[in-house]
């Protein structure tokens, strides 16, 4: 007997030995260091000094070109996101799903603007436009991606375990779908490009959005911001972006949707107020559509109704004017190591992490027409960290438009003083540590400043100082 228990006592000793170096082996206390404190952030600013060298293109006249190609595949997928479908492939059509491109041209740049209805722009996906489009003049140097955020699209876009649970199982004809249609947007928005002007506007909303992750104790990015294009053949077009999410069908049905968002574009077109219209979701992280209703589609029509007749209501309003400036920056955005936490004080080693959810590179981008900025970011963006972004912006006399899902992911990007909330989009999704938000944000600011030394100059200082208003 005493040698019985001998040996489950060594083989217990055992077990526990191997439990704590697994347990090291894949865990390990959050990273709070200050962001300063890296190598990767000293990288990242001669990175913003090296994209101030590319120039931008300047003329007389500003050609915009235009449209949007199905997105269904003749296939079925699961959908994404995955939420209370387990996996199962979408059953028919809600209502269709489009790639939206417009392309840009002054002198001798030529700039595309893509907004699908997809949960995000794959990395899967923007990877393959290192190549497909050389031949037409476009790469990821010239493409600015967005997404409208829709959870009831089309899935199955990404190879790793965490991409399985998001989108479901991966299927390598999704991507190459995705890519094929959003060349063709690009390709035929090219063909029937002519003189147009650009105008800019923002409108303050009310109960359209709301906080989701604080709610009133948070603040709120409440504001619709247009870009108007008129062509001179009279043709008009609309860049919409809002922090709302694409959320309203974001359970249980099975049926493909481009949500809100899809049913508001389909109304304006259908009201002859536009000609086209393009939507892509801005700052939505900690954003979600105003809580009208339970009912799905009552949701639907609420929030399709609320932002369509804003638009329609402030559109003609907006001036255009000859714009003669275009420039785009994708700016390669470096990062400290994965510090995803599962526990308050319990992290998964970053080894781990890229094991389950795959290591892309990120960018923001940045892109410039005339005194308007749009600034994409891999990420849901929270409508929080909006207000020290766009002071740079306005006292350099620019409009500034903040859109997430730019080609790449990496969570959700919130105000650093939610981060030890035990909080789905602050600790499942919160991925890269407390100071994120603040990173990026100077991050955008920097290049904000830098993208046109012909406007006003903000006074020289030593860094930026992050300071968000209540609401804007």
């Amino acid at each position: 007997m005493n040698q019985i228990l001998r040996f489950l006592g060594r083989a217990l000793s055992v077990i526990i030995v191997l439990v704590l170096i697994a347990v090291l082996i894949c865990f390990k206390l959050p990273d709070t260091k200050p962001y300063q404190d890296y190598r990767f952030y000293k990288k990242e600013l001669a990175e913003i000094d090296s994209s101030k060298k590319i120039k931008a293109a300047e003329g007389d006249t500003m050609e915009v070109g235009w449209c949007k190609v199905n997105l269904l595949p003749a296939f079925t997928t699961p959908i994404a996101i995955d939420a209370h479908r387990g996996g199962k492939h979408f059953e028919g059509v809600h209502d269709s799903i489009y790639v939206r491109a417009f392309v840009f041209k002054l002198g001798n740049k030529k700039v595309a603007y893509v907004s699908a209805d997809l949960l995000i722009i794959p990395p899967t996906v923007t990877n393959l436009f290192d190549s497909i489009l050389l031949k037409e003049g476009f790469n990821a140097d010239n493409i600015y991606f967005t997404a409208t955020h829709t959870h009831t699209s089309i899935g199955a876009w990404h190879n790793s375990y965490v991409g399985k649970l998001f989108a479901g199982k991966f299927d390598v004809r999704v991507p190459q779908h995705i890519a094929a249609c959003i060349s063709k947007a690009i390709i035929d928005a090219e063909k029937n490009c002519s003189p147009a002007t650009i105008g800019y506007g923002e409108f303050k909303t009310s109960k359209l959005v709301f906080n989701r992750l604080v709610r009133e104790k948070g603040k709120v990015d409440s504001m619709l911001r247009i870009v108007k294009i008129e062509k001179q053949t009279g043709e008009k077009a609309a860049i919409i972006t809002f922090a709302a999410h694409a959320t309203v069908f974001h359970e249980n049905l099975m049926s493909i949707s481009a949500d809100w968002p899809g049913q508001m574009m389909t109304a304006l077109e259908k009201s002859g107020k536009v000609d086209f219209a393009s939507f892509s979701a801005g700052a939505v992280g900690s954003h979600g559509p105003y809580e009208f209703t339970k009912d799905q589609e009552a949701e639907a029509k609420y929030m399709s109704d609320g932002v369509g007749k804003a638009v329609a209501d402030n559109f003609d309003s907006i001036a255009t004017y000859n714009t003669n400036i275009l420039k785009m920056v994708h700016l390669p955005l470096l990062l400290r190591q994965p510090n995803m936490r599962i526990a308050k004080y319990v992290a998964l080693r970053p080894w781990l992490f890229k094991k389950l959810f795959g290591d892309e590179k990120v960018y923001l981008n940045s892109l410039q027409l005339g005194n308007i900025i749009f600034e994409g970011t891999p990420c849901d963006f929270s409508g929080e960290l909006l207000g020290s972004i766009d002071s740079v912006a306005r006292k350099k006399n620019l409009k500034l438009l903040v859109t997430s899902f730019n080609g790449g992911y990496i969570g959700y990007v919130t105000d650093r003083k939610w981060y030890s909330m035990n909080a789905y989009e602050t600790r499942t999704m919160g991925w890269f540590g407390p100071g994120t938000g603040d990173y990026i944000s100077e991050v955008m600011m920097r290049l904000t400043d830098g993208i046109s030394p012909f406007y006003f100059p903000l006074k020289k200082s030593t860094g930026y100082k992050i300071k968000v208003d209540k609401e804007y």
